[in-house]
């Protein structure tokens, strides 16, 4: 960039972002003083922000995300009042938050996205009243959230996911009755869910997931009636599902697993129709599936493995016609598997191993041709091994080992042409191998 720019002493708005330009930002920079906007966005400029810039006295928007910049952010940043967005993403500037960004009164947007910025988050934070959009996110920031940021009421988007923050979630977070997407994840925040959550009925996205929150999962969440994303897996959460999550009726996403969770699946889950993705795998659930979980007619993911379910399958889980992924593997699960399941002709991977399932194939999975992955390892299954399998050309993966399938392998086996994985050990088959099966990769 020349430093002949700054010469230009009329210049208002500066905007050459989206190049190839290179170097460090001229100091000489700090001279436009009737400059609203500087622009350098998506470039390759390198060094430290200069001190410089403080200078800018009428400006409103600095954006200099996306470079090489490296360094401290000044503290005379503060000194530029009139300044609304601050947009300083993706480059290398570490050290601290400077506490003098809380004299930035009159900024609305904040992003301090994807550098290597160490510390805490400054109380003076809270004086920014007017901010709307706050992202500190992939950082090594420390310490608590302050307290202070329930003052920024005007927040509608808050991202501080992939620090290093600690201690509680301050309860002052449901003063926020903006906010309309709230993502701390990926941190090591402790403590209870605040129950004030439940006040943010704008919320659309809420995203605590891999953190060592506790306690239960408040009910009140189920006042957030717009809400189309939760995700709270990965910590240590105990205690039942909340039923009056079911009233949750926009939700696309309910991510729950990997939790302490226990209990009944509350059959309200039946009632999250745009439903398209429910985890709730790696808990302590017992009990049956709820045939509820049939109406979920736009569900493409169903995984509740890694519990303690028991009892049968339930027919309505036939119901799913968008489903491409139905995990159930490693609960407690008994009966047959229910024919119905042939009608999920959009599934592609079913794991069904390690339960205590009993009966033959039903024929009707023979119309499960997308199939890319089917594992049913480890149950009581019987009879022979049908021709039909040799119909699902698409596996890639199929399991059968340890249950009590007799008999002879089907010749039609050997149309499993994009097969990397079989798995037959642990039966009472008999007979000799089909010719065109590759011997590789058979695990008898």
């Amino acid at each position: 960039i020349p430093p002949a720019l700054g010469n230009l002493s009329n210049l208002t708005q500066l905007s050459i972002g989206n190049n190839q330009l290179s170097g460090n930002i001229p100091t000489a920079l700090g001279n436009l003083s009737s400059l609203s906007l500087l622009d350098l966005s998506t470039n390759q400029l390198s060094g430290s922000i200069p001190t410089e810039l403080e200078n800018l006295s009428s400006i409103n928007s600095l954006n200099l995300s996306y470079n090489q910049l490296d360094g401290a952010i000044p503290s005379q940043i503060g000194n530029l009042s009139n300044l609304t967005e601050l947009y300083l993403e993706s480059n290398q500037l570490s050290g601290t938050i400077p506490a003098e960004i809380g004299n930035l009164i009159a900024l609305t947007s904040f992003n301090l996205d994807k550098n290597e910025l160490s510390g805490s988050i400054p109380t003076t934070i809270g004086n920014l009243t007017n901010l709307t959009e706050l992202i500190l996110s992939e950082n090594q920031l420390t310490g608590s959230i302050p307290t202070e940021i329930g003052n920024l009421i005007n927040l509608t988007h808050v991202n501080i996911n992939m620090n290093l923050l600690t201690g509680s979630m301050p309860s002052e977070l449901g003063s926020l009755s903006s906010l309309t997407y709230l993502d701390l994840s990926c941190n090591q925040l402790s403590g209870g869910i605040p129950n004030q959550l439940g006040n943010l009925t704008g919320l659309t996205y809420l995203d605590l997931e891999n953190n060592q929150l506790t306690k239960t999962i408040p009910p009140e969440l189920g006042n957030l009636a717009n809400l189309n994303t939760l995700k709270l897996d990965g910590n240590q959460l105990t205690g039942n599902i909340p039923a009056e999550l079911g009233n949750l009726t926009n939700l696309q996403n309910l991510n729950l697993n990997d939790n302490q969770l226990n209990g009944i699946i509350p059959s309200e889950l039946g009632n999250l129709t745009n439903l398209n993705v429910l985890r709730l795998w790696s808990n302590q659930f017992s009990g049956v599936i709820p045939a509820a979980l049939g109406s979920l007619n736009n569900l493409t993911e169903l995984s509740l493995q890694d519990n303690q379910l028991s009892g049968s399958i339930p027919p309505e889980l036939g119901n799913l016609s968008n489903l491409s992924v139905l995990v159930l593997n490693s609960n407690e699960l008994t009966g047959a598997i229910p024919p119905e399941l042939g009608q999920l002709t959009s599934l592609d991977g079913m794991a069904l191993y390690l339960n205590q399932l009993s009966g033959s194939l039903p024929a009707e999975l023979a119309n499960l041709t997308n199939l890319q992955n089917l594992m049913l390892d480890y149950n009581q299954l019987s009879g022979s091994i049908p021709a039909w399998i040799g119909n699902l050309t698409n596996l890639s993966q199929l399991g059968l080992c340890r249950n009590q399938f007799s008999g002879t392998i089907p010749d039609e086996m050997g149309n499993l042409s994009n097969l990397t994985y079989l798995a037959l050990w642990g039966n009472q088959l008999e007979g000799p191998l089909p010719m065109t099966l590759t011997l590789s990769l058979i695990h008898i």
